[in-house]
């Protein structure tokens, strides 16, 4: 989901690393608009009103993809290198809202978004080892008003929700296009919720996990699984968060059929923050914020297959605050990392520098019964939407991970920043 427009300079942006939390994690360049290409600026040209990020491995070429509605509302996709400073491919084509991406395998991966007659259209990308991409396939399906996807083994998973507010999970595996070597699409069926949901987000892996926003409000998680024919069933009963939730995030911690999977939430509320008593409690912020949780989920072993719950950790004081939120499992699972848009709420002297926006990033341990933080930094600066991928470098190899996080900027700007963890 990406879209920039003309090409104004954000605000200054600098990065801030706790002090006590910085001996992991590591800035290591910044993409952003304006500024010409130093070893660490592109300028993009285009403006967006959301955006995705995938990793890539061409038959042993990395890199990452961004997948953008840009400020007409049109499909965006640029590819990277993880070696390169300037993107390797760029593709503006066809009305597009709600974008996702989801890999099928090394060299295919695919764009489900909402068309510009508001239905479901899944296209299928070729992807070579230098970052180009060709368009091969497309799928038209129903009237949708939401789309999220995901890797499903060797098929993708897509779940939508359609016009009349229910939900559909639907999978797609390739097939030899006639009389060509090019692959094709293989729709392999629909499977159809009961109840009505949004905010949808889905867990890569053989068995996906889909997480969503309930007729109540709550977090609901539910485990599909692929059968051999790639069709889509639903395993064990669905479970459900305590309190309502605005919005979620999820990530594979463990892709097995018993696996493991990471949620990313942000409270109902409070909509707005105020100042502590010596800045007179002041509200500083009104826009709908909550607090962030992130929520264990795995199979019990009594053999019913149903998921449970497990550890949890809800972010503590004005780090906690947030609006968008990310958060990824990397570097063969031994790192979970976040990002999420909040503000400071510390007194200020001057009345607007109070409550100033900022997105944050942390790493945390996920091995025990809850989580620890190991380390946190922040870029200043006000932003829109975020999106986190991991990438396999191939500089930087001190590092144990990379990863990009992708923002939106205050003026739908795109800014990329690229991350080392040790």
């Amino acid at each position: 989901m990406l879209r920039i427009k003309a090409l104004a300079l954000l605000a200054t942006y600098c990065l801030c690393i706790t002090p006590a939390l910085s001996d992991k994690l590591y800035k290591l360049k910044e993409f952003k608009p304006v500024v010409s290409y130093t070893a660490t600026s592109y300028s993009f040209p285009f403006l967006a009103n959301e955006i995705v990020a995938e990793s890539y491995d061409a038959n042993g070429h990395p890199g990452y993809i961004l997948v953008a509605s840009d400020s007409a509302d049109n499909l965006v996709i640029s590819t990277w290198q993880s070696d390169v400073a300037t993107p390797v491919d760029l593709v503006d084509r066809s009305k597009a809202r709600s974008v996702s991406i989801a890999k099928i395998d090394d060299t295919h991966f695919i764009t489900p978004i909402i068309d510009g007659d508001n239905k479901l259209r899944v296209m299928l990308w070729e992807i070579t080892g230098n970052g180009t991409i060709t368009l091969r396939d497309y799928d038209v399906g129903p009237l949708i008003t939401e789309v999220t996807s995901a890797n499903s083994g060797s098929a993708a998973m897509v779940l939508a929700q359609r016009a009349n507010g229910t939900l559909f999970a639907r999978t797609y595996k390739l097939k030899r296009a006639a009389n060509t070597n090019n692959m094709e699409l293989d729709h392999k069926g629909t499977f159809n919720f009961q109840g009505s949901a949004d905010q949808l987000v889905l867990s890569d892996g053989s068995v996906n996990l889909a997480a969503f926003r309930d007729d109540d409000g709550k977090l609901r998680v539910t485990r599909l699984r692929k059968r051999q024919d790639a069709t889509v069933i639903e395993r064990g009963h669905t479970a459900v968060s305590l309190g309502g939730i605005q919005k979620a995030a999820i990530a594979t911690a463990d892709g097995s059929p018993n696996g493991r999977w990471i949620t990313l939430t942000t409270s109902r509320g409070p909509s707005e923050f105020k100042t502590g008593h010596r800045c007179l409690g002041r509200t500083i912020h009104k826009e709908p914020h909550g607090r962030g949780k992130l929520i264990e989920w795995d199979i019990g072993t009594d053999g019913t297959q149903n998921v449970r719950r497990g550890a949890e950790r809800e972010f503590q004081g004005s780090g906690g605050v947030a609006k968008e939120i990310a958060v990824e499992v990397i570097g063969n699972g031994n790192y979970l990392v976040s990002s999420h848009l909040g503000f400071d709420t510390f007194c200020k002297r001057n009345p607007k520098n109070r409550g100033k926006q900022r997105m944050e990033v942390h790493l945390w341990k996920h091995a025990g019964p809850t989580y620890d933080k190991e380390a946190s930094g922040r870029i200043n600066g006000k932003y829109y939407d975020v999106s986190i991928a991991e990438f396999r470098a191939l500089q930087n190899r001190n590092y144990d991970a990379n990863f990009v996080v992708a923002l939106i900027g205050e003026n739908q700007q795109v800014k990329l920043s690229i991350w080392g963890v040790k």
